[in-house]
């Protein structure tokens, strides 16, 4: 779970600042190491004169922690998030069974911007994150609604972020061009952009990529 916790962290202090991240964090009463688990090139600014509008799409297999962490984690920093269902009901069942009610439906979702993009992941084969059977990889590369919505086009002002096996998409729609990013082991072996396998956290310009759930 240290890396969903690390992931969302990382993600607010980009957008607004290490105190605010540090306070999130004291709220949650997480006490974590430095153990130098984040990595950034490329430094540009996310910061933000308003409250940011992101985008977190899950499907039935989602993984139930990574939804609830990073939906509260960012909503803690004043985010505006919606999180919405790839199915026609607004209720999907996530892993081990979970039942999860989204705030909207993809088709309704696609009607609104979002400056920030977030990519999760569901449940691999035996229940391992990654792999080719995850939900939301093979939701993205077979879905045209949802390619439209979260890697339609690159763009200067907009956040993507991916987890676990999720970092593929960004690749496969070029938004990994010449950029850094860490993915689940077995996916790092399939990437053929620039990957970083040391770190949990990894940011590049405005993409961010995480290893998996710890």
């Amino acid at each position: 779970m240290v890396t969903a916790f690390e992931f969302a962290l990382s993600l607010v202090e980009q957008l607004y600042t290490e105190s605010v991240a540090q306070e999130v964090r004291d709220s949650l009463l997480v006490i974590t190491e430095n153990d130098h688990s984040k990595e950034e090139f490329n430094q540009v600014e996310w910061s933000l004169d308003h409250p940011p509008h992101a985008f977190i799409p899950i499907a039935n297999g989602s993984n139930k922690i990574e939804i609830i962490t990073m939906a509260d984690i960012v909503r803690r920093a004043r985010i505006n998030v919606v999180v919405a269902s790839a199915k026609k009901s607004l209720q999907i069942t996530a892993s081990r069974g979970t039942k999860i009610v989204t705030d909207k439906s993809l088709s309704m979702a696609v009607e609104s911007i979002y400056y920030l993009i977030i990519l999760l992941v569901g449940l691999g084969p035996r229940g391992q994150g990654g792999g080719e059977g995850t939900p939301l990889v093979l939701m993205a590369k077979q879905d045209s609604v949802t390619l439209t919505i979260a890697f339609l086009e690159e763009s200067t002002d907009r956040i993507d972020g991916a987890i676990c096996s999720s970092p593929e998409v960004p690749q496969e729609q070029g938004l990994a061009k010449d950029k850094r990013i860490t993915a689940f082991p077995s996916i790092l072996e399939k990437l053929t952009c620039k990957v970083v396998d040391g770190a949990k956290v990894v940011i590049d310009g405005k993409l961010i990529t995480s290893k998996w759930l710890t």
